[in-house]
C-alpha cells in the first residue's frame, strides 16, 4: 500500500532501511505464523458474532493455512514498505479481496504487537524454565551423590569451616529454585491476551475479547485497553529476573572456578576444559568465564530496555513496544546458554578428596569449632576462646605442618585435648546438623524439600504447555464447527 489515503509517498528509503526490513523472509519464519494463527482466531469469533459471513472466514482460513504449508514463501517474496503487518495485509487483500482487512475490526496493530510479543514468548519461557529446572535437579543429584565429601567453605576466599560438595550444591539449588519462582511468578502476564484493546481506546464494535483470548491459550483477556498496549513491563521484569538469575549463575562459577584453581579441589573432564594455544599444561575452565561474560551481558540487556522505556508516555509507544522490547529475544537466550553451560560443569565436576582433607586440616577450619567446645566446656566466655584459639593458629602457623592442636600451648588446655575426636574436619560436618549446615541428614532434608519444591514448579511449566496446546485443539475444533456451519447453508 503506496497511498494510505492520509500519506501519500512511502517512507524515505534511508529512513525505510533503518526501521523496516524491506524482506519479509525473517517475518515469514518467526512472525507470520503468528499472525495467522491470531487471523484463524479472530476469524471465528467474528463470524460467530455476525461481523464476517461464515463462508468468507472459511475461506480466509483455508487460504492460511494453504500459506502455512509453504511457509508464507509467496508472502515473503513482497515488499515491505510500511513493515511487515501491512505487507502482510496487503497480500492477503490480493488474494482474498479487500474484505478480508475487515478482520481489522476492533483492533490495531497495537494490540496485535503486544499479543505477538507474548506468543513468541511462550517457548523461550518454557524452554528458558526448563533449564533451570534441569540445572537444580543436576545440583540435587550431585548433592545426594557427595552428602560426605569434603569441600571447604571460603569465606573472604579463605578456607573458613568444613562444609562438603552436597552442602554447597544444596546452596546452589536453593538460591536458583527463587530464580525459578521469579521466572513463573510472570506466568500470568505471559497468559493474558492483548487483543481486543485496538489502538489503545478499545472498541466500540462488539467483540469478544474472551474467546479470542481462549482459541490462542491466554487465561484471560486484559482489562484495560491502555495498559494492554502501553505496557511491556512482562519484557522488563523477566530480563530483570534474569538477570538476577545470570548473576547467581555467574557468582556460582567463580566459586567452582577457585576450587579448580591453584589449590587442585576439584577437576573438569577434558570434554568440558579447553586447551592453551602456546602452554602445553594448561586445562582452562573457559566454559565458567563464559557463563561469567553472560552474565554481564544480561545485565546490560536489561539496562538498554529500560533506558529505551525510560520517559516514554503511557500508550503504544514504538521505543517500548519496539526498542525496548526487542531486548528480550537476545536476555533470554543468552541466559539459557549460561544455564546449559553451568549444568555441564556442575554435571561434570569431580572433588580431589585428599587435596580438600588436606587444605582443611593445614588452614585450620577447626579453629571455630575449638573456640565454642571452650565456651560449651565453661572454659571462656566467646570473646575470650576466641582469643586464645587465634593465638594457638598463631603459633600453628610459625611452624610449617603444624596442626591446631599439637602446639604448646594447646598442651595446656585440657579441654581441646578431650575434644580432639570432635575437631576433625569429617567430625564438624557430621555435627554441623543446626541452622542449615553440612551435616548429611540435614543436608538431606534440604534436598528433600527442594525436590518437592521443584516437582511443583515442573507442573507449573506443564500445566502452561497443556493449556497452549489445549489451545490449538480447540481453535482446531472451533473451525471445524464453523466450516460445518458453513456447509449446512449451502445445503
Amino acid at each position: 500500500m503506496k497511498n494510505t489515503g492520509r500519506i501519500a509517498t512511502l517512507l524515505h528509503p534511508e529512513a525505510r532501511r533503518i526501521v523496516f526490513n524491506d524482506s519479509l523472509h525473517a517475518a515469514a519464519k518467526e512472525n507470520l505464523p503468528h499472525y495467522a494463527e491470531m487471523d484463524r482466531a479472530q476469524a471465528v469469533m467474528l463470524a460467530e458474532t455476525g461481523y464476517l459471513h461464515t463462508d468468507f472466514a472459511m475461506k480466509i482460513i483455508r487460504q492460511l493455512d494453504e500459506l502455512e504449508v509453504t511457509d508464507f514463501r509467496s508472502i515473503a517474496a513482497h515488499p515491505a514498505p510500511r513493515g511487515e503487518y501491512l505487507a502482510y495485509e496487503d497480500a492477503l487483500r490480493e488474494l482474498l479481496g479487500n474484505t478480508v482487512s475487515n478482520l481489522h475490526l476492533g483492533r490495531s496493530r497495537n494490540d496485535l504487537s503486544a499479543t505477538l510479543l507474548k506468543l513468541k514468548l511462550r517457548k523461550p519461557f518454557r524452554a528458558l524454565a526448563s533449564e533451570v529446572i534441569q540445572l537444580v535437579e543436576t545440583l540435587i543429584d550431585k548433592a545426594r551423590d557427595n552428602l560426605e565429601t569434603p569441600l571447604p567453605l571460603h569465606t573472604h576466599r579463605q578456607p573458613a569451616v568444613p562444609s562438603t560438595l552436597a552442602h554447597h550444591c544444596a546452596g546452589f539449588a536453593t538460591c536458583l529454585l527463587r530464580d525459578l519462582d521469579a521466572i513463573l511468578a510472570l506466568a500470568p502476564s505471559l497468559n493474558t491476551s492483548c487483543l481486543g484493546a485496538g489502538c489503545g481506546g478499545g472498541t466500540t464494535i462488539a467483540i469478544r475479547p474472551k474467546r479470542t483470548a481462549e482459541l490462542l491459550g491466554f487465561a484471560t483477556p486484559v482489562g484495560n485497553s491502555i495498559d494492554a498496549v502501553a505496557s511491556r513491563d512482562l519484557v522488563l521484569r523477566l530480563l530483570s529476573a534474569l538477570s538476577i538469575l545470570s548473576n547467581n549463575l555467574g557468582r556460582i562459577s567463580e566459586t567452582l572456578l577457585g576450587w579448580l584453581g591453584d589449590a587442585g579441589l576439584a577437576s573438569l573432564p577434558d570434554a568440558l576444559v579447553g586447551s592453551s594455544s602456546a602452554m602445553p599444561h594448561k586445562r582452562n575452565a573457559f566454559l565458567l568465564e563464559q557463563v561469567q561474560g553472560k552474565s554481564g551481558v544480561v545485565t546490560g540487556v536489561l539496562m538498554s530496555a529500560l533506558c529505551a522505556s525510560q520517559a516514554s508516555p503511557f500508550t503504544n509507544c514504538v521505543a517500548v513496544g519496539t526498542e525496548a522490547s526487542g531486548q528480550v529475544w537476545h536476555g533470554v537466550e543468552t541466559t539459557r546458554q549460561a544455564l546449559v553451560l553451568t549444568r555441564l560443569c556442575i554435571d561434570g565436576l569431580e572433588v580431589n578428596q585428599d587435596a580438600a582433607f588436606a587444605m582443611m586440616m593445614d588452614r585450620y577450619v577447626n579453629a571455630m569449632e575449638a573456640a565454642n567446645k571452650l565456651v560449651e566446656a565453661g572454659a571462656n566466655d566467646f570473646r575470650s576462646a576466641h582469643a586464645e584459639i587465634g593465638q594457638l593458629v598463631t603459633q600453628a602457623e610459625a611452624v610449617p605442618k603444624t596442626e591446631l592442636l599439637s602446639t604448646r600451648k594447646a598442651a595446656n588446655l585440657p579441654v581441646l585435648e578431650r575434644a580432639r575426636a570432635d575437631l576433625t574436619p569429617s567430625a564438624i560436618i557430621l555435627a554441623a546438623s543446626h541452622g542449615g549446615g553440612p551435616a548429611p541428614d540435614a543436608v538431606t532434608a534440604t534436598l528433600d524439600a527442594l525436590t518437592a519444591a521443584l516437582t511443583g514448579c515442573g507442573k507449573q511449566v506443564s500445566a502452561l504447555s497443556t493449556g497452549w496446546d489445549h489451545a490449538q485443539k480447540q481453535l482446531s475444533e472451533a473451525i471445524a464447527k464453523l466450516n460445518i456451519h458453513a456447509s449446512s447453508q449451502h445445503a
